[in-house]
């Protein structure tokens, strides 16, 4: 049985490097979040997709030993407008799981989200030339839960949605709830995706509370990265990252 594209069983094998198949693969799923967009857009012009009526508070991490160790290990890693990222990545991610009536554990999710770009820290345990930031990332964030004494699930699943959210589109019925909100939740801070399914006032508080900064350097946009791995095909295609994305333009 082969492993889940993008975990970290699949890292193992291949460091994150694609197939041509997995690039197939790579490019249905940037196409599916710009068809879904799309037709989110027109949703909203019609009055048919209604944003969950929740604040910025309603979604904060419970006060758990996982959440303090996560914290204080990402505040020692972390540059700042890279925290800033990762922090918005948890707070749309658990804002699109309420839209979407997931069920999951929100302390889990939070380790998930807030290590997602470790392995963009000068704390990485691999080159960005030699392995895909995010399978190497995975592993470190795993290891960080286990030396943390916390249990081996859930160390395997932060680590499993660590490795697979550069797959874009992570489906729920695949990868579990954790992995698609970590997904869903960074794909919708750079690029915007699902957007349309956010409170006004939530994404005013959000940006209040963890500004947008200049995130482009805060994810290493220049530096060379491995070839053929997730990012390194995305960027040869349709380029990196732009100085201004739509956060900047939240007020």
């Amino acid at each position: 049985m082969r492993p889940r594209f993008g975990s970290l069983e699949w890292g193992e094998r291949s460091n994150g490097v694609l197939t041509r198949t997995e690039r197939l693969r790579f490019l249905r799923n940037m196409a599916f979040l710009a068809a879904r967009e799309a037709a989110d857009v027109i949703r909203t012009k019609l009055g048919l997709l209604k944003p969950v009526n929740l604040q910025l508070s309603d979604l904060d991490p419970p006060d758990t030993r996982i959440v303090r160790d996560v914290e204080q290990y990402v505040s020692a890693t972390h540059t700042q407008d890279l925290l800033s990222h990762v922090y918005r990545t948890y707070y749309f991610g658990a804002m699109l799981g309420a839209y979407h009536k997931l069920k999951y554990d929100r302390e889990t999710f939070f380790a998930a989200a807030l290590l997602h770009d470790i392995g963009l820290t000068d704390s990485r345990i691999a080159p960005l030339k030699e392995c895909c930031f995010a399978v190497s990332g995975g592993r470190q964030a795993r290891d960080f839960m286990l030396h943390k004494n916390h249990s081996h699930t859930q160390a395997q699943v932060v680590g499993d949605a660590v490795s697979a959210h550069l797959n874009l589109h992570v489906p729920v019925r695949k990868y579990g709830e954790v992995a698609s909100l970590v997904a869903k939740g960074a794909v919708c801070d750079l690029f915007g995706f699902e957007k349309c399914k956010l409170p006004e006032r939530f994404k005013s508080e959000l940006l209040h509370a963890y500004p947008a900064g200049d995130v482009r350097a805060a994810l290493l946009s220049d530096e060379e990265l491995a070839a053929g791995t997730r990012l390194d095909v995305g960027r040869k295609l349709f380029g990196g990252l732009p100085e201004r994305i739509w956060i900047h333009d939240i007020k």
